[in-house]
């Protein structure tokens, strides 16, 4: 048996309950982060199993959810990215890998002497 859960106060939906459903994702680029929440119109249960689905009991609790992601502390939340490559020119020197031919030798065929013309 599948249980949705509230992602904001944990409430259990029960059989007929009226419920708000949505796909959250985050995308953590090299020099920015970018957060989206898409609500759908209606309880989807198709939609409701996506890995990246999230489930509201209610408006309030879609607000707080909201304002917990987008709000001015989660806008101030700082990213530390850190360079693993030396800032220089990084140079592969790998030897190529060479791949096996396989050669058939066939008999030379004689060239015929041309005639020359007079």
């Amino acid at each position: 048996m599948l249980q949705f859960v509230c992602d904001t106060c944990s409430a259990l939906k029960q059989e007929g309950d009226t419920w708000i459903v949505g796909i959250a994702a985050e995308a953590i680029g090299v020099t920015s982060a970018r957060r989206e929440v898409t609500l759908l119109p209606v309880w989807d249960r198709e939609r409701s199993v996506h890995p990246l689905a999230v489930h509201f009991c209610s408006v309030e609790c879609k607000d707080r959810y909201m304002e917990r992601l987008f709000g001015r502390e989660a806008v101030t939340d700082e990213i530390v990215v850190e360079r693993t490559l030396p800032l220089g020119k990084v140079v592969d020197r790998r030897a190529p890998v060479l791949q096996e031919k396989v050669v058939t030798e066939v008999g030379r065929r004689q060239r015929r002497a041309r005639k020359k013309s007079a």
